[in-house]
Order: C-alpha cells, then structure tokens, then sequence
C-alpha cells in the first residue's frame, strides 16, 4: 500500500512538472521574438529596397490602430481578419500600381502550407489582410518592392484560436453540385438581390429570415453609406489605373455588415451596363468607368491594355476583400449579352475573356471562392460556354415563372453541367406564391441555391416568411450526399374548358411588372411607376416624354401557362393622356419564354379617356401580325410564360404628363373549347442513398390525398415525413414500403396546394 501511494505521488509530480513546462514554453511563445525562422524568404538584394519603417499588426475587430498592437500579443479566431500596417518609404507615382510599388507577405500555417498574399493601398495607408483557417501558431514575412529593390521583414507570428466562423464558400469536395464552408459542412443558398443601397436594417431583417446570398453590384448606382460608393471602383473620376476610394471604404463596410450577420456576398464586379454604351433599350453607363479612357466598349474584351489594367484591378479587389468569409461568389459578368462587345457581335471574344478573368482568379485567389456570370434572362439566353467554364452554372429567369419552368431549366443545366446549378437572377414582381413555389420547385430539382429574387424592392413580409421557413427546411438536409433528380409520376385528369376563362389574379398587381428598359416606365426623377389594383383592374402611369418615340410596357406573369384550346387572348385597355399623338396598344406573347411582339396589323389605337378591347389571335393569326414574320404554333400555346401590352407613340411632348393606363379583364376565348388532359399534381425529388427530398404540388385543387410514385426506389422501407412548406410545421409521418422498386406517396389531409417531404431510407 505504502509503495502504491508513493507511485501516484511521484507519477503526480512528473505530471505537474510536465505541465509547468508545458505552459512556460506556450508562455515564452506568445511573449519572445520569433528566435528561429522558418519562412525561407531570402532578400534577394541586401541593404537596396525601400525603407521598412514598421510592419503592426490587429486583430480584425479590434478598434485600435494596428500600430497600437504587436503581432506577438494577437490570438484570433480562425477565419477571422489579421490586419497589418506597413509604413515604409519607397519611390513610385502610383500607389494602386503594382509594377511601381508591390506590397506582400507570405504566412506560414501551423500544419507547414504556405499562403502568398498582396497588399494594397486604402486611399490612406498601406494595409495587408489575411485571414487563419487553421489554430495554433502562425509565422509571416512581408516584402515591400519598388524600382530601387526589395526589402524583406523580420518574420513574425500571431496566434489563431478555433472559432465558430465555417470559413470560405467554396464548391463541395464531396458533392460537386453543391457549395460547401471551408471546414467541409455544406451550405445552401438562400439569397435575394440587394444591388445597392444596402442598408444594416435589411442586412439584419434577411439574416433574421434564414437568408445567407446577397447580391451586391460594383457599379454606379450605390449612394448609401460611408458617404459615397456610387461610382465603380475603377472609375472615370478616379482615372484608369486609379481607384474610387469612397467604393472602397463602401465595400469595407458592407463586408464588415455581412460578416456581423453570417452572410456571404455575390459580388458582381461586372455589371452589364458597365460594359454598354451604344445598345439601344439598354442600360449604359460605360462612360462612367475609366475604361472609356482607354476606347469603345465594345473592344474591351480584347482590348491589350485594357486587360493590362483589369489584372491589376482584379489583384486590387482579391487583395482588400478576398480574406474575408462574406465574400461568397465572385461574379464575374451579369447578362454579357447585354454588352457592347457582345450585342455587336463579338461573342467569340466575349467567350474567351471570361474564360481569361476565370483562370485569373482561380490563380490568383487563395481563398478559392467560386466563379459565376451570366446572359441575360430570356428563354433564348442560354450560355454554354458560361456555364461550361464558370464554377457555377448560373442562369436568370425572367421568361417564365411557372414552377414548371423553373424544374425544366434546373434539369437540363443538371444534365449538361456537374457543377452546382443556381437561378442568380429571377422575378421583379411581389407575389409570394410565384417566389414561394420558385425556391421549392429549384431545391426539389437539384439546384445549389433557392432562386436570387430581383431585388429586395420586390419583397414583401409574407416572402420574408417564406424564405425563414424554405431555410429551416434546408437547414435539415447534408448536401454533401450524393443525390439524382426524379421527375415524379402522377394521375392523369381530363379538364373540360371554358368558352372564357378569366385569366387567374388578372387584377392581382403582384402579377404586374413594369421593367426599367422601357423610358416611359419611369416618372421625371427615374424612378419605376408601378401597378396597383383599384377596382378590379390594374391602374399605373406612364411618361411619354422623350420627344420622338416612346414606350411603356406592363407585364403579367405568374397566370395562367396552358394557353392550347383557345382562339383569343382579349383584354381592355384605357388610356387618359395629353400629347400630339393618340397612343397605341401592342401585345406581347411569350411562348416558351420567348419575346413575340405584334407588328403595327396588331395594334389599336387608344382613344383618350375610353376603354378599348385589344383582341390578340392565339390561332390563325394573320400574315403579318407578329413582327419578324414570326407565328405562334398550338404546341407553343401550352408554355406560356407571360404576356403583356406595350403602350406607345410615335411622337411625343418633351413636356408631356404622365399619362393613365389601365388594363381590365384579360381573358381566353373560345368558340368550341375542347377537353384537355392535364397531371393531377407534379413532383419532384433528390433521391440519395441515405436520405432524399421533394416537392409535391397541385394547380388542379388541393393537394391532399394525392400521389406520386417515385421509380427506382428499391426495395427497402422508407420513412416519410412531411411538411406544410408554407408553416414549416410537420404534416404527418408515413412508413411507405416499395412495390417493385415504386415508392407510392400520398399528401396527408391538406387544403394547402403543394407539401414538401424528406425520407430517411
């Protein structure tokens, strides 16, 4: 007993001492000069080089100046932002000139990876950021380069801690169709376009309601904030090879605002009206850039120079904001064939300049964030060469919001593409039940991300609560697991049809739109009119005023998509208005998403306070009807993606007033309205081997007590759970047994029109 006791009191104090030693090294680590370096960056020409006065470091939230801290002292998060200081005297002209004067430093991560990062010049001072994914101890080295040489610092060391930040989005190792955070947990996109104007108060209402994307625009429209941002970084005042300090100090802040919240940013750094000048219709604000400096729009894609210039810029932009989490998606076009280089026919070029700027943040960045761009959001904009190069195969919509639509592009871009597949762009209208069933008809067909809603304006409460429950949702699935699409198979119903039928919400103004290409959709100050429902019509204004000809245009969306059996689109139309010329309607069809505009056989003319019935044949239209010659087949009359009527004049006051439009009973017609045979419901799932997910949904009464078989189920019972997608309540459990390899699900008892569900296998 007495040799037991003096065992556990020696092996006691071998422990204690251990432990002492233990802590006095951490102590002597955290408190002396790094005693041997371990970084092998030599100088490469000795005492020559700019004068390296100090190199400080802070902590990314630490409200002292980094000359108030010694890099030593710092322990901080992982993921989280180490800033350093350099104060140096060098010889150049050009700070924002990496050729002149070129800032570095590498770091070196406990487990021996070395990080290669650039510095930059705030407008102020010199600053270098990084930011840790790995604990424990850190080393770095600064090099500051000029004409005269390179100078190398004293290495140094800062502490980094495990925190709760998962780190950079990036697409996921496990499951190329999705993202992934850096420590390997998956994410799911659920986002909204906030293009400028960004507020704390939205930023935290999105946060709130489970949102995570958010898309923000480098471009020339952004007055809130730091008391400026509304330029591009590289702009006109700034000068090329310059760059706009209030834009920068914008960006500062909004990534300090998404960071606070857990949100990550789609930053386009590229708008399309940046890149447009001598488009007609379209957005231009090339002028505003410094790149006009340089030549016309539309050789900035292969414009020598101007590429010279935009490396640069690019080093710029991944430099100051690339460390940071809230940086999510680099967007590197939106809608290219909005551009000049690509409206003139350049789109060989066009093609081979993002493939350019792709490799040259996937060479450059180390932080690995994922590429995107687009076309623009017609049916015909699809862009192969985009979605074949870009990490993620991006795609707008603004053809057809039928939930449909949304399933069939998602599925095609599926087949085609093994990378995550998003709708970065889609809706411009406020109508919660099309923004609702787009985000459940995009995750039940395999998309990375919920559809990016154009834009916050557009956002109601009921959407906001939409998107809280669509995020819990996601929040219960891996999408690290692997997963195949199915297209569900449900009961065929016979439907006979109206001889008129009321076009459904027809005098709903969250079906409406007004899209901002149109002058005449927009009051003296720019700002959109937008439709209201005032007794059972939609009444808005439009402002013909350009002197010559001039257009509005309101559009429905969200109706009605099965057009076939019909002879007549009909609506009314009323018109009060001053000015030299009477106005005209003109309709417009969107078979299959594609934009079909009636020629001057299609209009009628709008006598000043009266009501006119424009009548559109859906069949039989004569020669000459729609413009370009086009016509529209019966089998495109079951895809309708949305219509609309376009006001117009020839010749307009310069001073002219708004005028008043109204649009009242749209209907289809028919003289001998057939039988039609239409699904009972439509679902879709992701089947995996461990868990899948769907969507069921009815447009044919409600959605309870319906099926849908699920083929290739296999033969093992599965555990169904379903979900009210409008509550996020469950709606009831099921053990559903395969028969042949067919999982039979029926919708619990429900008056709502579409339920979700997840099976555990």
């Amino acid at each position: 007993m007495f040799k037991s006791k003096r065992a556990l009191i020696i092996g006691a104090s071998i422990l204690i001492m251990i432990l002492a030693v233990i802590v006095a090294w951490q102590f002597a680590e955290r408190s002396n000069p790094v005693q041997s370096p371990l970084i092998d960056l030599p100088d490469p020409d000795g005492d020559a080089g700019p004068e390296l006065l100090s190199v400080h470091a802070k902590a990314g939230h630490d409200e002292a100046e980094p000359d108030q801290a010694t890099a030593q002292s710092i322990t901080i998060p992982t993921y989280d932002k180490l800033e350093l200081a350099l104060d140096f005297k060098a010889v150049y002209e050009n700070p924002y000139d990496p050729e002149q004067i070129d800032v570095r430093a590498v770091f070196l991560a406990p487990s021996g990876k070395q990080w290669r990062v650039n510095g930059f010049y705030n407008g102020v001072a010199w600053r270098l950021r990084f930011a840790p994914n790995e604990s424990g101890k850190w080393r770095y080295k600064a090099t500051v380069t000029d004409k005269t040489g390179t100078t190398v610092s004293e290495e140094a060391l800062f502490f980094a801690e495990q925190g709760d930040n998962k780190g950079w989005i990036r697409v996921s190792d496990n499951n190329k169709r999705f993202f992934e955070y850096d420590d390997g947990s998956s994410l799911y996109g659920v986002g909204v376009a906030y293009p400028w104007g960004i507020t704390e108060d939205n930023l935290t209402k999105i946060a709130d309601n489970g949102g995570n994307l958010v898309t923000y625009w480098n471009g020339n429209y952004d007055n809130a904030g730091m008391g400026g941002g509304k330029e591009q970084l590289e702009s006109f005042p700034s000068g090329i090879g310059s760059y706009d300090m209030l834009k920068g100090f914008r960006m500062d802040e909004l990534v300090d605002w998404f960071e606070a919240r857990n949100l990550h940013m789609n930053f386009v750094i590229w708008p399309h009206d940046s890149l447009a000048d001598k488009i007609e219709n379209w957005p231009a604000t090339w002028r505003r850039g410094a790149y006009s400096a340089l030549g016309a729009a539309e050789d900035f894609y292969s414009n020598a120079e101007m590429w010279k210039y935009q490396e640069k810029l690019y080093r710029y932009i991944i430099a100051r904001w690339g460390y940071s989490s809230s940086i999510g998606i680099w967007n590197l076009i939106t809608e290219i064939n909005g551009t000049d280089g690509w409206a003139f026919g350049r789109e060989d070029e066009a093609n081979a300049w993002v493939k350019k700027v792709h490799d040259y943040f996937k060479a450059n960045d180390p932080y690995g964030h994922p590429t995107m761009g687009s076309m623009a959001g017609g049916g015909e904009d699809f862009w192969d060469h985009g979605y074949k190069t870009l990490d993620i195969a991006d795609r707008e919509n603004y053809y057809d919001l039928n939930f449909g639509a949304y399933a069939e592009d998602i599925q095609t871009r599926w087949k085609q593409y093994e990378k995550p597949v998003m709708t970065g762009e889609t809706g411009n209208v406020t109508d919660a039940e099309i923004h609702h069933n787009s985000m459940w008809s995009s995750l039940a067909n395999g998309a990375a991300s919920g559809p990016i809603w154009w834009a916050l304006e557009s956002y109601n409460d009921e959407m906001y609560k939409q998107m809280n429950v669509f995020a819990s949702f996601v929040r219960k699935i891996d999408f690290a697991e692997l997963r195949q699409p199915i297209t569900m198979q449900t009961p065929k119903v016979v439907k006979q049809l109206e001889h008129e039928a009321l076009l459904e919400d027809g005098a709903d103004a969250a079906d409406w739109a007004m899209p901002d290409w149109p002058e005449a959709n927009k009051d003296s100050t720019g700002a959109l009119f937008k439709p209201e429902g005032v007794d059972g019509s939609i009444h808005t204004s439009m402002l013909f005023d350009a002197g010559s000809f001039s257009q509005g245009f309101l559009q429905q969306v969200g109706g009605r998509s099965d057009w076939q059996g019909y002879d007549e689109l009909l609506v009314d139309v009323y018109a009060e208005y001053k000015g030299p010329e009477r106005l005209k309607a003109r309709p417009v069809l969107m078979p299959d998403g594609n934009w079909t505009e009636g020629d001057t056989a299609s209009d009628a003319v709008l006598r000043n306070g009266e009501w006119t019935t424009l009548r559109v044949p859906l069949k039989d239209a004569p020669a000459g009807y729609w413009r370009e010659g086009k016509q529209i087949t019966a089998e495109q009359l079951d895809k309708i993606a949305g219509w609309g009527v376009k006001v117009y004049a020839n010749s307009t006051d310069k001073a002219a007033e708004a005028a008043v439009i109204k649009l009242s009973n749209p209907r289809l017609s028919a003289v001998e309205p057939p039988t039609v045979e239409m699904n009972d419901s439509e679902g879709w799932a992701m089947v995996g081997e461990k868990t899948s997910y769907g969507w069921l949904v009815s447009e044919n009464g409600a959605i309870g007590g319906k099926t849908a078989d699920m083929a290739g189920f296999g033969e093992s019972e599965a555990a169904v759970t379903w979900f009210d997608p409008w509550t996020g309540e469950e709606a009831g459990t099921a053990v559903v047994k395969p028969v042949d390899g067919v999982l039979k699900l029926t919708a619990p008892a429900s008056e709502r029109a579409d339920m979700a569900f997840i099976i555990a296998h």
